[in-house]
C-alpha cells in the first residue's frame, strides 16, 4: 500500500506531496488495505489523484468542481476533507452548486436562463444554505431543490410552447399547467409565488389541493412490524435496527442517520438512547440487537470512516449512511417508513402527555399537541413543561409536519 500510495502521489522529487501526506496516512490505515489498492487503480481516479500530485495544481474545492466524474469526485472530496487537506464544507450544498451549473449552462433560451438563475441562487440555493448554517444538507432537501429548479425550466418552456412569456402568463395558462397533473407539478409552486413577488408575473392564483400523506398504518400493523424486525435474520441487521428506532420512537430517518455511537448510553445493562431530555430506555429484545450492531458496524474497514463514531456508518469519508440508501432497504423488504412513522408518533401521544413525548423524542410541542389532539389523545389538555422546545431537527420528510 505504501509502495502504490508513494507512486501515484509523487510530487516529481521521489516524495509524496507535503499537503497530501495526511490523505496518504490516512489511506495506508485502512484495515482492508486491498480494496484502497484496487480504488486507486481505476483510470479516473490514477488521473486525479496524479493530477492533485503535481505542484502545479492548487489543491482546492474549485480544483475538484473541473474534474468528472462526479461520483468518484465527491468520494475524493469527502476523503481529503475527512483527512484534513480541504477544508470541511456542505456536500450536499456544495453538489447542488455543481448541479446548478451544469443545469444552467444547458439552458438555450437566454432569457429562461436569467430568470431560472435568480429563482435557483435567490431562493432555493438561498433556503439550502440557510439549512446548512443549522446542521448538514441532507439529501431529501437537494432533492426538492432540484426539483423545483427542473420545475421553473420545465414551466418557462411549456409556456413559450404556448406562445407566452413569464410576464405575460395568464391565470388559464396556470390552470392548464396544473391540470390532471397537479401531484407531479405541484412543486411549481415556489417557482411561481417567487416570480410572482418578484414582479417577474402578474398576480396569479396557483390552485390547492390536499396532498396530505396517507393515514398511518394500523397499530396492530405496527406491532406486526416490530415482532417481524426483531426475528427476521434475512432483513440487514443495520436497516433492522434503523427502522426499529423509527417504529418505537417516531424518528425521521434523517435524524436516525445523524445519530452517534455516542448517543447510545449504558449498552451493557439497561441501555438507552438519546432522542431528547431525558434519554429513552430501549427495551429487549430490541436492546440486544442495538448491542449486535455496535460491535458489527459495516464501511468502517476502508479508508472513508476508519474511526467513524456514526450508529451507521456510510461509504463516503467522514459521512453516516444515507438516507436514499436506508430507504432502498425500507421498500425493498417492504417496510413502510412514512406512515409507520405517522403510527408510532399517533400511538406515543395517546400513552403519555404530548409535552412530555416531545421532550423525550426531540420534537417541538406545537407537533405533538397538534397531533394528540388529531389522535383523540386524553393528554391532549396537558399543559406544556416549562422551559424551551427541543431544538428544531432539519427534517425536510414531509407528513408529521404538514398532515
Amino acid at each position: 500500500m505504501a509502495v502504490e500510495l508513494r507512486a501515484v502521489l509523487d510530487d516529481g522529487t521521489g516524495s509524496i506531496r507535503p499537503e497530501l501526506e495526511p490523505f496518504a496516512e490516512g489511506l495506508a490505515r485502512m484495515r482492508n488495505p486491498r480494496a484502497g489498492i484496487s480504488w486507486m487503480a481505476r483510470p479516473h481516479v490514477n488521473a486525479m489523484l496524479h493530477r492533485l500530485a503535481d505542484p502545479a495544481t492548487a489543491i482546492t474545492h474549485e480544483t475538484l468542481d473541473g474534474m468528472p466524474p462526479w461520483r468518484s469526485v465527491a468520494y475524493l472530496r469527502d476523503l481529503l476533507m475527512l483527512h484534513g487537506v480541504l477544508p470541511s464544507v456542505d456536500r450536499h450544498l456544495m453538489l447542488f452548486e455543481r448541479w446548478l451549473r451544469q443545469v444552467l449552462d444547458r439552458i438555450d433560451d437566454s432569457e429562461h436562463r436569467r430568470v431560472v438563475e435568480r429563482f435557483a441562487l435567490w431562493h432555493v440555493q438561498r433556503r439550502l444554505r440557510q439549512f446548512a448554517d443549522r446542521g448538514p444538507v441532507t439529501e431529501k432537501q437537494t432533492q426538492q431543490a432540484r426539483a423545483e429548479v427542473r420545475h421553473a425550466i420545465g414551466f418557462l418552456a411549456w409556456l413559450n410552447s404556448r406562445g407566452r412569456a413569464l410576464g405575460t402568463c395568464r391565470q388559464a395558462d396556470v390552470d392548464a399547467w396544473y391540470g390532471g397533473a397537479y401531484t407531479a407539478r405541484g412543486l411549481t409552486h415556489a417557482f411561481l409565488r417567487w416570480a410572482t413577488h418578484a414582479k417577474l408575473a402578474g398576480r396569479l392564483h396557483i390552485p390547492h389541493q390536499d396532498t396530505r400523506s396517507p393515514s398511518p398504518i394500523s397499530q396492530r400493523q405496527r406491532l406486526d412490524l416490530i415482532r417481524r424486525l426483531i426475528t427476521d435474520d434475512a432483513i440487514e441487521l443495520p436497516t433492522r435496527v434503523a427502522a426499529l428506532l423509527m417504529l418505537l420512537y417516531a424518528q425521521p430517518l434523517t435524524r436516525i442517520l445523524r445519530l452517534t455511537t455516542g448517543d447510545v448510553l449504558g449498552t451493557d445493562a439497561k441501555p438507552s438512547i438519546r432522542l431528547g431530555d431525558p434519554p429513552s430506555p430501549v427495551p429487549e429484545p430490541v436492546a440486544g440487537l442495538l448491542r449486535t450492531h455496535l460491535g458489527n458496524q459495516l464501511n468502517l474497514t476502508t479508508a472513508t470512516n476508519r474511526n467513524a463514531n456514526w450508529l451507521f456508518p456510510g461509504r463516503r469519508g467522514g459521512q453516516p449512511l444515507t438516507s436514499d440508501a436506508l430507504q432502498r432497504q425500507l421498500r425493498l423488504h417492504q417496510i413502510p417508513a412514512l406512515t409507520g412513522r405517522a403510527a408510532a408518533i399517533r400511538h406515543l401521544v395517546l400513552q403519555a402527555p404530548a409535552p412530555v413525548v416531545a421532550r423525550m423524542l426531540g420534537y417541538t410541542h406545537d407537533q405533538t399537541a397538534r397531533l394528540a389532539a388529531e389522535a383523540g389523545s386524553p393528554w391532549s389538555r396537558y399543559g406544556p413543561e416549562t422551559g424551551p422546545d427541543p431544538a428544531p431537527q432539519n427534517d425536510p420528510e414531509p407528513g408529521l409536519h404538514d398532515s
